[in-house]
Parts: C-alpha cells; structure tokens; sequence
C-alpha cells in the first residue's frame, strides 16, 4: 500500500484544526467567551453558517476587528489555495451568526472593498502577523469579510 504523505499530512492537519475548533468553540460557548474570546490582545468571535452542501450550521472561531456597527473577518485558511468552508458557506448563503462574548445575533456578510481592505488588513497583520506570512503561501488574494448585523445589537 502507498500513501501520499502530502495527501495523508493534509488530511491529519485539517483533523487537528477541526479537533482544535472544536475546543475552542466549546470552551467559548462554556464561558461565554472567557476563554478563547481574546487571543493576541484581538477578540475572537464565533461565526456559525449554514454548510453549502450539508445545510447544516458549521461554527469556527475567528478573530475579528470592528468597523462601525460591523465586524471584519479574514478568510485566510493558513495560505490554502482554496477559502475556506465557512467562506464559502458564506458565498452560497451569506447568512450567518455571530457570538461575540454572551452576545449572539444574525448576520449578512459581505467582501470588504479594496478601500476597506487596505484600511484593516495592517491591522489585522499587527495583531497576528502570521497572516503576511498565509498571503505570501498563495497565490489567492485573501479576501476580508464584513459581516453586517440584521439586528441591531
């Protein structure tokens, strides 16, 4: 039997970070946010979408940045060729919720413009400069996302 050890290490990374997203949320929604709502000095946030095929809510963890009433997202995936699923959940479907600490309310999502981007994604790479790094692995232009509330908060 021959095993791709690029194909099997893919396949073992994204176990582990769903293992990790998994702790994460859970330790979140468990403390309501307590642990894991602030990581690097910058709020983390969950944002649970609708999977595209499964139609099942999906929840990650990421780290966000207001912008008025909004929150910017990056939809960095480690620098993958691809965006990630709750990106593309998000394209299919841009409905969405969001858990900030206890607070919780439905979002629509949406690309942040060229402006906006080069306005926040400085800022996102003081906070957590691996995400220069993720840019320079693909060949992807690695989008920000606003996800905009329905509701007001």
């Amino acid at each position: 039997m021959n095993i791709d050890k690029g194909t099997h290490g893919k396949k073992h990374n994204r176990q582990v970070i769903r293992l990790m997203t998994a702790l994460h949320t859970f330790l979140y929604r468990l403390t309501g946010g307590f642990i894991g709502g602030l990581i690097a000095g910058a709020p983390q946030l969950l944002l649970t979408t609708i999977g595209r095929k499964s139609g099942q809510p999906r929840t990650c963890p990421l780290l966000c940045l207001p912008d008025g009433p909004n929150l910017i997202v990056v939809a960095s995936y480690g620098g993958c060729a691809e965006a990630p699923q709750w990106c593309q959940n998000l394209a299919a479907n841009p409905q969405g919720w969001v858990t900030l600490g206890p607070h919780h309310w439905e979002i629509r999502a949406e690309q942040a413009d060229d402006e906006l981007k080069a306005k926040m994604w400085p800022v996102f790479c003081r906070y957590y400069p691996g995400y220069e790094t993720y840019q320079s692995r693909t060949d992807r232009v690695i989008p920000l996302l606003v996800l905009k509330p329905v509701q007001s908060r």
